[in-house]
């Protein structure tokens, strides 16, 4: 945003193509972080940033573009061709409207508010790019994004295609700039190469646009234009199929150097994080009640208590809705689980994560306070028992730790979990010996007891309890 104001300054000066340039290039970046960080980070005003940037960025892009066109026409004109002459004159009468509206957003661009938005937003940003495994995740949407972009425009060979690709590619090359500055000193000259031919390519279907509206021009001298122009582009694609295929790809270069699929899961879980960071009101208060369910979790798990048979990660899911029970917060607070039941669903599934993912971890969410889960509930409805009962068992869970948080219990740090002949005993370090149950975590209790068909006895560490003998029968005599 810094590098915006100094080029900006510059630029009142003269619109100089190498500086209209620039201004794009940091406009660009700043934009594309607004648009990965908006996600994340709601109530961040990302969208005065991009506003107060827009016009300006629109009406430079008008003014390079017929640079761009001039500086092709030039190359492509034949001597004697009496077309240059009209063609170089309509160009230079949307130069000269395109300068003069330049000038004006110039002018316009108000830089008190850009300076503003940097001020408020620089610690946002900086928040998540300390975070590598968030940075990672999303770095990863956009390269999944330029990988079926380039799958499609192989296969429609449209213009569109190519040009949606080309700025797939720019967003990707920016944003492994800005959230992967250590992969983009490897990459940057393949990004740019792979972004040049792209740009040129664009140019030159723009320049083929003008030539067939420009009805001055005969029919020959139409068919003449777009033969050039063809020889050209096809050239400029040629070679960046070349680069793109094979073994050699730089798709299969850039996809090695992000994690691998059995990693995905975390660096999603990551970006749920930082999703969490900006619209959780309490995250200390969170991220405890999450390490809590995570330990009963993996206590019941090796209780042998919790089913692995369903297609789901049920504790990545767990771990997601305890670090999200209370985004609904950011909207509402009464019957905020309901909101945030509502907000996990709509958001985007990171990388990793299904739909029918964030589906499960918005239940858990929404059950993790108020209303019993119930089968017949339409939000459960639809899934098959198996899944129900997980859901239920794992908003039960996320219940006990919740209840680990009321004000008694707060000194609370770590739970254990044993099986001591069929009773499940959660030890509670930190938890007095005297200490009697609250109403809340004796009914959280009584929800696990259950969902996991065991009984369930929560104590301090210190605290022992007398497992049932087992008595042999009296063998009877014959004096008997």
């Amino acid at each position: 945003m810094g590098r915006v104001l100094s080029r900006h300054s510059k630029l009142r000066g003269e619109l100089r193509a190498d500086l209209v340039h620039d201004v794009r290039v940091a406009l660009r970046r700043c934009t594309l972080i607004a648009e990965v960080m908006k996600q994340l980070d709601p109530g961040g005003d990302w969208k005065t940033l991009r506003r107060t940037g827009r016009e300006l960025f629109k009406q430079l892009g008008e003014l390079r573009d017929t640079q761009a066109l001039l500086e092709w026409l030039e190359r492509l004109a034949l001597p004697g061709d009496e077309s240059v002459p009209l063609l170089a004159e309509f160009l230079k009468t949307k130069y000269e409207r395109d300068q003069s509206a330049a000038e004006k957003s110039v002018r316009d661009f108000d830089r008190k508010k850009w300076r503003e938005s940097e001020k408020e937003l620089n610690g946002h940003y900086r928040h998540v790019l300390a975070d590598r495994r968030a940075c990672e995740s999303l770095v990863y949407r956009m390269w999944e994004s330029v990988r079926d972009l380039h799958r499609s425009a192989q296969k429609s060979r449209s213009r569109i295609g190519y040009h949606r690709l080309r700025i797939g590619i720019k967003k990707f090359r920016y944003g492994v700039e800005n959230f992967l500055p250590s992969l983009y000193a490897g990459w940057v000259a393949e990004l740019k190469s792979l972004q040049d031919l792209l740009g040129e390519v664009h140019d030159l279907d723009v320049l083929a646009q003008v030539v067939v509206k420009d009805k001055r021009l005969s029919p020959e001298v139409h068919a003449a234009w777009l033969l050039r122009i063809e020889v050209e582009r096809s050239s400029r694609l040629r070679r960046y199929h070349e680069k793109m295929s094979g073994q050699n790809s730089p798709l299969l270069t850039w996809r090695e150097a992000l994690p691998a699929e059995r990693e995905l899961r975390s660096t999603g879980l990551a970006e749920l994080g930082e999703w969490a960071y900006f619209i959780s009101p309490d995250l200390p208060r969170v991220r405890r009640v999450a390490r809590l369910a995570v330990q009963l979790y993996d206590g019941l798990s090796n209780c042998k208590l919790i089913s692995h048979d369903l297609n789901t990660d049920q504790r990545f899911v767990l771990r997601a809705a305890a670090l999200l029970e209370e985004v609904g917060r950011f909207k509402k607070n009464k019957a905020h689980h309901k909101e945030s039941y509502r907000m996990i669903r709509r958001f985007h599934p990171p990388p990793g994560w299904s739909k029918r993912d964030m589906e499960l971890t918005a239940l858990v969410a929404r059950f993790h306070r108020r209303g019993l889960p119930r089968p017949d509930h339409k939000a459960l409805k639809s899934f098959e028992p198996a899944v129900q009962q997980s859901v239920v068992l794992l908003a039960a869970i996320l219940r006990l730790a919740n209840a680990f948080h009321a004000k008694s219990y707060r000194a609370v740090r770590r739970l254990e979990v044993e099986n001591s002949s069929g009773i499940i005993l959660v030890r509670a370090w930190g938890l007095p010996d005297s200490d009697p149950l609250t109403a809340k975590l004796a009914e959280a209790r009584r929800l696990l007891e259950f969902a996991a068909h065991h009984p369930i006895r929560v104590l301090a560490p210190s605290a022992r309890i007398a497992s049932p003998q087992l008595m042999k029968p009296v063998q009877r005599s014959d004096a008997a």
